[in-house]
């Protein structure tokens, strides 16, 4: 185990660089710095939140309520709070595996359709950019909270939402913003390969495991409720499982850590790792290969920001 970085208020949001020797992350309220897993060197970004980081290891940032990329000669707006919409905020960006795409929230756009339904007029709309030229395109894919993942191969992404009509949703949608379906579910986590993604349900205490049988709509996936043998849910967990190979680990309510063997169907509580911070934000993330896992742990007077090896 390595310690990489500590904050008395916490560590949030942390990302890793696609070649696995870097985790950008937010300390304290909105603090982003980029940290060097090797050789355990700390850059300030600057302030902001939702860090990741791009091909070029530049760190995509949301920051007064636009989008900023932070590089090392500058900073490069790439959503504005006049573009796309004008005068709505940028939110929440998240770039894709490769770090050459975005896609961000526009908050409180004008809907006429949701008016002419006697709805709440305002929707959140997910958008994507090309973080190089900054062309950003808006979608009709409408946002209901939660936090978003890619796909491994950057063709789609998935984001969730708490509540709806139809109950925990989780949405699965195109590099090109046209929805692929709908499954229920919370906190989505999709295997290496992109053939599976798993959920946690609405109040804990099992998972359940979609398979793609060739598209993401309900009638086109095998779906495989796991039960978690964990203790009362005494606290809110943000962090979704965690795909290792046909193993995943997860982080259930009450704060314990369990491995799951999806083909023998059997799962074992983890105690040799250290337990990450239970919260809504995640809390822990793997790196790209797999190889090593990146823990928020709450120590005595700080929250630390650990590196373990998963090999």
């Amino acid at each position: 185990m390595k310690r990489i970085d500590a904050s008395p208020s916490g560590i949030f949001e942390i990302n890793w660089s696609n070649d696995g020797k870097w985790v950008t992350y937010v300390a304290g309220e909105d603090e982003v710095r980029l940290a060097s897993v090797e050789t355990g060197e700390i850059r300030i970004v600057g302030r902001g939140r939702s860090p990741s980081i791009t091909h070029d290891m530049s760190v995509l940032i949301e920051r007064d309520q636009q989008v900023v990329l932070v590089m090392a000669k500058g900073e490069k707006v790439i959503a504005a709070k006049k573009d796309l919409v004008k005068d709505t905020p940028k939110q929440s960006p998240q770039s894709s595996p490769d770090g050459k795409k975005a896609i961000f929230v526009v908050c409180n756009v004008f809907d006429k359709v949701s008016q002419t339904k006697n709805a709440y007029p305002y929707r959140h709309f997910v958008a994507i950019a090309d973080i190089d030229s900054g062309r950003s395109i808006l979608t009709d894919e409408q946002w209901y909270g939660g936090s978003a993942t890619w796909f491994p191969d950057g063709k789609r992404f998935a984001h969730f939402e708490f509540d709806s009509t139809a109950g925990p949703q989780v949405h699965i949608v195109s590099e090109r913003g046209e929805s692929e379906g709908a499954l229920a579910g919370l906190y989505p986590s999709v295997c290496p390969d992109g053939t599976r993604l798993a959920v946690k349900p609405r109040g804990g205490g099992s998972l359940v495991i979609y398979t793609s049988k060739g598209g993401w709509n309900d009638q086109q996936v095998e779906s495989n409720v796991l039960r978690i043998p964990g203790s009362s849910a005494t606290q809110t967990s943000g962090t979704p499982p965690i795909w290792l190979d046909n193993r995943f680990i997860v982080l259930d309510e009450g704060g314990q850590l369990y491995r799951v063997d999806t083909k023998r169907d059997k799962t074992d509580e983890i105690k040799k790792l250290p337990r990450p911070t239970a919260r809504r934000k995640h809390s822990m993330i793997p790196s790209p290969n797999r190889e090593h896992m990146a823990v928020e742990v709450k120590g005595e007077e700080h929250f630390e920001l650990v590196v373990i090896p998963l090999t």
